[in-house]
């Protein structure tokens, strides 16, 4: 269905299933976060059903864009894919950079290696916002981390994830040796699977905001380690200890890790701010359907 109307470039009355229905502009704009909070928006793509809703989603991509999101195999993964885009430039368009910018107007390129970044238009009375965003998707949610002055990375696992291998077989191949020795020490099997994901969520945050990937910084290379294994999660603090001869990776990032529709676990590492005087993180999160409505989620459940 998404592939016919799209590439017929088809544009309805949306009806969103009674749901009040609100214009790009309607939308009231929001305040860019403070130097120490971090926006995390997400969406899940199963309660985005309209069709004509879809269609306005690919009104609002560049031309690559489009011919990424159909390029696609199934319509479940070319909606994936739709709604990311989509998600990113309608949340990035509603912060108070200046006025006129639309969802559709921004222009996004790629670092060295991948990681996506807005291009902001060279202008002499207008310097280019300090925005830093990050996605991160499953088939059942997609979300987006923004933040100011502060690379960010991010990255979202179904909480019911399962492993084909045996999950320590697949640590060591991926883990260094002091995380094995952490996840070997948990002897309920349901207990030692949430807490690997949960670390995969950390160390694939990691690489992304340090902007090198998986491959510019393997996940052996370096370790999370909690502050105390013996004190409550909720007081303990996480760091990054890169192992010999690891130049590139730095330690200078926090984190936070949160519950999201009580279905996944979410991991944000973001660069340390020096006027922050030590403070934590503070996550605020909203639950989207872009174009349509928002709700911000003032009960989650922090895991660190």
């Amino acid at each position: 269905m998404l592939p016919y109307f799209c590439k017929l470039g088809i544009k309805m009355k949306i009806h969103c299933f009674n749901q009040k229905m609100f214009s790009t502009s309607a939308l009231s704009p929001l305040q860019l976060p403070s130097r120490m909070e971090t926006h995390l928006w997400y969406v899940l793509p199963n309660e985005v059903k309209s069709q004509s809703l879809l269609s306005q989603y690919v009104d609002l991509l560049s031309p690559p864009e489009k011919d990424h999101v159909f390029s696609m195999r199934g319509d479940e993964l070319q909606k994936s894919s739709l709604l990311a885009r989509a998600l990113v430039r309608t949340t990035i368009s509603r912060y108070q950079i200046r006025s006129c910018v639309s969802p559709k107007s921004l222009v996004f390129g790629k670092n060295a290696h991948g990681k996506p970044e807005v291009i902001w238009e060279q202008r002499d009375d207008w310097p280019p916002p300090p925005l830093h965003f990050n996605l991160s998707h499953t088939s059942s949610l997609i979300a987006c981390g923004v933040t100011v002055d502060s690379p960010i990375g991010i990255d979202v696992e179904e909480k019911q994830r399962t492993m084909k291998n045996n999950i320590l077989s697949f640590a060591k191949r991926y883990f260094s040796r002091e995380e094995v020795e952490v996840l070997s020490a948990i002897s309920d099997p349901e207990a030692q699977r949430h807490q690997f994901i949960k670390l995969w969520t950390l160390k694939e945050a990691y690489v992304k905001a340090l902007g090198i990937g998986f491959s510019g910084a393997p996940f052996n290379t370096f370790t999370i380690r909690f502050s105390d294994a013996n004190t409550n999660p909720e007081d303990s603090t996480i760091a990054i200890v890169p192992l010999e001869k690891q130049t590139n990776l730095t330690t200078n990032w926090q984190f936070a890790q949160v519950e999201l529709a009580g279905s996944h676990y979410a991991a944000i590492c973001r660069q340390k701010d020096d006027l922050s005087g030590g403070c934590s993180m503070k996550v605020i999160v909203r639950k989207t359907i872009p174009l349509i409505e928002e709700h911000r989620i003032d009960s989650i459940n922090d895991l660190t």
